[in-house]
């Protein structure tokens, strides 16, 4: 995380996450941060301490930085006095400190989870809501393996520890060039395969932002009135595309001025509709449409940089 020359700044970071289901992840998770140089805190690291579980749980909570919730299929022990399970309570206590949080949940419709490790009844409607909250609340990132997860958190994490005055070096975590070619040249082929990926590119900002229009907004599920387009010039993604923007990345991207040059990441929109049409005897019938585009949602280098919406 130092640059050459500089002294470490090993910051504290909390990774909370229901444990027996997620253990595989939590490791690929501890990996990617010590090579971050980061403290990683979290429930493999209480041990026989004096406190009640809980206590210990928040009291770690209270020591760190940043915090990284990780979502499954399981809700996870349940505290008696609160009725809410210690994963939950963790959560919670991240968001009354104010910490920066990095949000992902699992991708049900891609990543098979063993029965045993998805729950039933009363546990299951309770991690409904929290995802509900969670998704309403931040950008949440959606991962599959254990080794998608690290990539994400490596490539998210950055730009948080950038904000509170860590030094980064973004060189190292940039994939490399051809990785990023191979996956949108995957992408470009089997874009439902390869949606909500993400990569980190350099481009240049062209032309003027306009409103997304109305059926893009309704294929990607993004605001409509909020989200906007703007032309841009990247190598990898071909000549001018258009880079779609919510939120606080549409302030950034309406705001900056042409020929601003920026290194940011972005993930891969895929969406489907219908399309109406009318038949010789004017009997109507519809056909899919599919639609792919590139979604801005952080901003690692440039001219007015920008946090990216907690998550991704």
């Amino acid at each position: 995380m130092n640059t050459l020359g500089q002294p470490k700044q090993h910051v504290p970071i909390f990774v909370g996450s229901t444990y027996e289901d997620m253990i595989d992840y939590r490791s690929a998770v501890k990996e990617a941060l010590h090579r971050l140089e980061a403290i990683v805190r979290g429930m493999e690291y209480f041990g026989s301490k004096p406190g009640s579980p809980k206590e210990e749980c928040l009291k770690s909570v209270r020591s760190c930085r940043v915090y990284i919730g990780i979502f499954a299929m399981r809700y996870g022990s349940i505290d008696a006095e609160t009725g809410k399970s210690m994963t939950h309570l963790e959560y919670e206590e991240a968001c009354k400190l104010k910490l920066p949080c990095l949000i992902y949940l699992i991708d049900e419709q891609k990543q098979p989870v063993l029965p045993k490790f998805v729950e039933t009844g009363d546990s299951a409607e309770r991690l409904k809501g929290l995802k509900e909250e969670l998704k309403k609340k931040f950008m949440v990132s959606f991962f599959t393996t254990p080794d998608d997860l690290a990539k994400r958190i490596t490539q998210d994490l950055p730009p948080i520890l950038q904000q509170s005055g860590v030094s980064v070096s973004t060189e190292a975590l940039t994939p490399a060039p051809e990785e990023t070619t191979m996956l949108l040249k995957k992408f470009k082929a089997r874009p439902r395969k390869h949606a909500d990926k993400e990569v980190i590119i350099d481009l240049e900002v062209q032309g003027d932002p306009q409103p997304l229009g109305s059926d893009e907004c309704s294929s990607f599920r993004l605001s409509l009135g909020d989200a906007i387009e703007r032309r841009v010039k990247c190598d990898a993604l071909g000549n001018y595309p258009q880079l779609i923007a919510v939120g606080d990345m549409a302030d950034w991207l309406e705001g900056v001025p042409n020929g601003t040059k920026a290194k940011v990441k972005i993930r891969l929109l895929f969406g489907q509709s219908t399309e109406l049409h009318y038949d010789e005897d004017n009997q109507p019938y519809s056909t899919p449409v599919i639609s792919t585009g590139f979604r801005l949602v952080g901003v690692l280098e440039g001219e007015k940089e920008v946090e990216p919406a907690k998550t991704a």
